[in-house]
């Protein structure tokens, strides 16, 4: 008998099938439509790790099985190519990532071929591609240039906020903002052109702000949550510490509703819509304010639980509130700055995470409480987040296990205020039980008492009911070389501006001094003759994320090959795709934050259906 020649006779078919393209796909009205996408691989290994064919091969089998039923499928493959797993590994080997990424992505590629898997090459989208960037760039301009009217629920163009700042102010503005007060037409008008632009920055849904990041100084960057492990990076396990910069932002809460009601419609497993629907982790309550003995200005704080502000007996701010400095008392300034520079070492996912453990320091200032009269002591804790709320709890240890604990430690009074005895088993969380020692609202059921103590706090003018997400807007900026440059310049009064699509793509320029900073500046910063225009503006020097690219290339898929007229096609050409397989861990920032802040985008202005990822 002939022995069996496996290489040979794969090679033989592997050749076959390219050179007769029988998983090339071509539109064929007479059969169903079905789109089967992997997650790209990272560019950043010598070759695939096991983990690869693991996924692509479950992906292969049901996209073989659909074409035997009768589909024309689409399969397509392409690569994540830009980002800080593909730079790691350029700084690692010591050579230029574009050098690395494209001999990276010839042996994935031709180990891929090798596996037999049945992709389509000609769909073939690679990230870090111009011609594909160029249309990431354009989206990044497009959201800079509007922002969303709540009233409508739709994004709109940003001249159109313009417009009516010029004849009413901000009066009547119901939309999606971090601005904080009112002003006139009269008043809009009197603002520099400086000033104006920053109210504007408030409400762009690209927009730059100075915040607190997560700076890992080894790899010279801000990392994400999810990039970050036990205090620590996850590529290479280096320190991370807070750290206050000027960054561009993403306003995806602005769309929180709608990615929740979204969640509904499509076809995920119970547990993975519960992941999704915890990171958005909608809550009603209100928000309120309470004076500051000795100040001027109050401290806004939101809770789910204005029932039991009777308990109120301290408040508690997140370390890097801007009203920290201004309120701790001389005595106590020793105290809050060592207190500061612990929790600066601490990242969210540590200060989330740690509940048996409170740490914290007192200001020596106090706040007043306007139901029971007293004044309550203001402290600082890890476990109070910036990004979140206000950044300010009122805290009430009879009806909170870490504020329990904080008072406990500290010497804190506890009132009881919800009596949960009739109800047995009843947690702290569970919004049950009768009001005690609460004054006007003593006797009523938790349901009944929330609703009065709104009416009552609005009544009084100290606050309002309010719906606030625990999800936060996307951190955008990343101080690396490897990423899409920012369609973004700067005048001489640090005024942004965008550039035209006709000018794109802004391609990353080339540089041999790839490496991080020290100081937080991006390595393009020292591109001094790329930075400084001849009009006597300067380019942004931070690049995109991972995620700017990553996150549509499901849509990519569905214009030709490199993407060349992506607006026309854009409502006609893109259809919903059908199976999407990727990891666990990721599908919180390839599906939900940055895809589903872009499809409800798109589908406010016209040019997609609504729901077309993952709906079945």
């Amino acid at each position: 008998m002939q022995e069996y020649n496996h290489s040979e006779t794969e090679e033989k078919w592997r050749k076959w099938w390219e050179d007769h393209k029988i998983y090339v796909v071509r539109e064929d009205p007479s059969k169903p439509k079905f789109y089967v996408l992997d997650m790209f691989p990272y560019p950043s290994g010598a070759g695939l790790h096991v983990g690869h064919p693991l996924g692509y091969i479950a992906s292969d089998i049901y996209a073989r099985y659909k074409r035997l039923q009768g589909f024309n499928v689409l399969h397509p493959m392409g690569f994540d190519a830009f980002g800080l797993p593909a730079e790691q590994y350029a700084l690692q080997t010591g050579i230029h990532p574009a050098v690395s990424t494209k001999d990276n992505m010839e042996r994935y590629r031709e180990q891929l071929k090798k596996l037999g898997f049945s992709f389509d090459w000609t769909r073939e989208v690679v990230t870090c591609d111009p011609k594909y960037y160029k249309w990431t760039q354009w989206i990044f301009t497009l959201l800079f240039d509007h922002y969303y009217d709540e009233k409508t629920a739709k994004a709109k163009p940003i001249n159109d906020l313009i417009a009516h700042f010029e004849k009413n102010g901000n009066q009547g503005v119901v939309a999606a903002s971090s601005f904080k007060g009112n002003f006139t037409a009269t008043q809009w008008q009197a603002y520099s052109r400086k000033g104006k632009r920053e109210v504007l920055m408030d409400y762009r849904l690209a927009y730059r702000k100075v915040g607190y990041v997560n700076w890992c100084e080894a790899l010279g960057t801000v990392l994400a949550n999810d990039q970050i492990k036990d205090g620590v990076s996850e590529r290479g396990g280096h320190p991370v510490e807070k750290k206050a910069m000027t960054q561009w932002y993403l306003r995806i809460t602005a769309y929180a509703e709608r990615l929740l009601q979204d969640l509904d419609t499509i076809d995920w497993s119970d547990a993975l819509k519960t992941m999704q629907y915890n990171w958005i982790g909608r809550s009603e309550g209100a928000s309120m304010h309470f004076p500051i003995r000795g100040h001027e200005f109050e401290l806004e704080i939101y809770t789910t639980r204005p029932d039991t502000i009777f308990g109120a007996t301290f408040m508690v701010l997140a370390p890097e509130h801007p009203l920290v400095d201004q309120i701790t008392t001389e005595g106590q300034r020793k105290d809050i700055d060592a207190y500061l520079e612990y929790a600066k070492s601490r990242s969210e996912i540590e200060r989330q995470a740690e509940v048996k453990t409170v740490t914290g320091a007192n200001t020596g200032a106090f706040a007043y409480n306007p139901f029971t009269e007293e004044n309550i002591p203001i402290w600082i804790a890890e476990y109070v987040l910036m990004d979140y709320g206000t950044g300010a709890i009122m805290a009430v240890p009879s009806d909170d296990e870490r504020d329990h604990r904080f008072a406990e430690k500290f010497g804190i009074d506890i009132i009881d205020v919800v009596d949960k005895s009739d109800y047995p088993g009843a947690s702290l969380h569970d919004k049950v039980g009768k009001i005690i020692n609460s004054g006007f609202i003593t006797g009523m059921q938790v349901p009944e008492a929330i609703d009065a103590m709104i009416g009552r706090i609005e009544k009084m003018a100290i606050g309002k009911r309010q719906i606030n997400y625990k999800m936060r807007d996307a951190n955008f900026s990343r101080q690396r070389y490897w990423g899409e440059p920012f369609p973004i310049t700067f005048d001489d009064e640090d005024i942004a501006h965008i550039i035209p699509l006709e000018d794109l793509p802004l391609e990353l320029p080339p540089s041999d001094d790839f490496k991080p900073t020290k100081q937080g500046d991006s390595p393009l910063a020292r591109l001094k003759e790329w930075v400084n225009l001849p009009n006597g503006q300067k380019r942004e020097t931070d690049t995109m994320p991972a995620v700017a690219g990553s996150s549509w290339y499901f849509y990519a898929i569905w214009i030709q090959i490199m993407i060349r007229r992506l607006p026309a096609q854009m409502r006609s050409t893109i259809g919903k795709m059908s199976i999407y397989i990727s990891v666990e861990l990721n599908m919180r920032s390839h599906t939900s934050c940055m895809p589903g802040f872009g499809i409800s985008f798109f589908t406010t202005k016209g040019w997609c259906q609504r729901l077309s990822l993952l709906r079945n």
